[in-house]
């Protein structure tokens, strides 16, 4: 019994099928395979059900889960213990929203790679909604996403807030500096799609202030939005710390509502059952290295 078996079922028996745990492991699904019969063969059982359309744990695979999980983490912390550079090694896949990826995902890869010289990263950016999927099925170690999980399945800890204030082109309000029901109704709305943070934390807020908008343009990339309300095709939010920057070469104003917008909050999330060592330093590193206020190098 190896651990290299020892892992692959482990990621066979928690990934959303072979495939995916294939690629968590960097092997093709055939080396996959072969490992698990390996394992099978040394434990003269079959820890998978392949009769039906997905393969299940077996009564045995059951069994072995819980031990396999503990036998894998004991590798990792022997590593992290003993070894120089922490002990971290392999691929670790994680994803961010893209203000994350705007700010402060340069600074934790390149803290990684002094910490952890040996741990290759894969960032993936999307919409938190999607993450969270990709999270659940095993195609993520980790998540940073805004808000907290609905799913059973998956933790989260809070690490940071965000603040969003509104802003436009003074070509485009001249002297107004208040978001009001005139100005949402004669003005465009530029957001990033319903399933967002920032977006979902809005719809909350014109809810609570009983306003309503007139004309929505949704667009799915920060950078992109940016630019449209520099140009003054509508209003929408900025996070503080782009605004700061921007209202200061005077590329854009920022507008007040009748309430202040939400804090936005930040989690790591994680799945439940995976207790790994990775995931409490990739935490601790995120937490030392996040900051959704720092200012874009796009502008």
């Amino acid at each position: 019994m190896t651990l290299k078996q020892l892992e692959a079922f482990y990621w066979a028996a928690t990934a959303a099928n072979f495939l995916v745990a294939a690629q968590r492991l960097h092997v093709s699904q055939s080396t996959l395979s072969k490992r698990i019969a390996e394992l099978e063969t040394q434990l003269r059982t079959s820890l998978f059900d392949r009769s039906g359309h997905r393969a299940t744990l077996t009564e045995a695979g059951e069994q072995l889960l819980p031990l396999a999980r503990r036998m894998l983490g004991l590798a990792d912390e022997m590593r992290s213990r003993l070894t120089e550079g922490g002990g971290l090694r392999g691929h670790c896949r994680f994803g961010v929203g893209e203000l994350a990826a705007l700010t402060w995902l340069p600074d934790f890869v390149a803290q990684s790679r002094v910490q952890y010289p040996d741990l290759v990263l894969e960032p993936f950016v999307d919409l938190g909604a999607v993450l969270e999927q990709r999270l659940e099925t095993g195609e993520l170690d980790f998540a940073v996403v805004a808000g907290y999980s609905s799913r059973s399945t998956i933790a989260s800890e809070a690490i940071a807030e965000v603040r969003f204030s509104w802003a436009a082109s003074p070509a485009l309000v001249g002297e107004q500096r208040t978001v009001n029901a005139r100005l949402l109704q004669d003005t465009a709305l530029i957001t990033m799609p319903p399933a967002a943070g920032p977006t979902r934390m809005l719809e909350h807020w014109l809810a609570v202030n009983n306003l309503e908008v007139g004309r929505r343009l949704t667009c799915n990339n920060l950078a992109a939005i940016a630019s449209l309300i520099v140009a003054g095709v509508g209003v929408g939010l900025f996070p503080q710390g782009w605004l700061k920057q921007m209202e200061a070469r005077g590329a854009v104003v920022a507008l007040r509502g009748r309430q202040a917008l939400p804090a936005l909050e930040y989690t790591f999330q994680r799945r439940r059952d995976d207790s790994r060592p990775l995931l409490a330093s990739m935490r601790d590193l995120v937490r030392e290295t996040v900051d959704f206020n720092k200012p874009s190098p796009l502008w």
